[in-house]
């Protein structure tokens, strides 16, 4: 697969724990988008994806970065 956020090579690590997308990227880490939020989030451009993606890594602390949908 490819990572939401840069279009890399990517993990996919969705379970079906989780209600959205989990991924694992080189350059972007590991983050999880959720369901209500990833039309959106996909339809940023790249600059505005990172921010998202570096806003929710703010707000995660120590844990898994999740991109919802009121980060964007």
């Amino acid at each position: 697969m490819q990572c939401s956020v840069c279009g890399a090579e990517a993990e996919d690590l969705t379970s079906g724990e989780f209600d959205g997308l989990v991924v694992r990227c080189k350059r972007c880490g590991e983050y999880a988008v959720a369901d209500g939020a990833l039309n959106d989030f996909l339809r940023l451009d790249y600059d505005a994806r990172v921010a998202a993606l570096e806003k929710a890594k703010g707000a995660a602390g120590a844990g898994r970065p999740e991109i919802t949908p009121g980060l964007l």
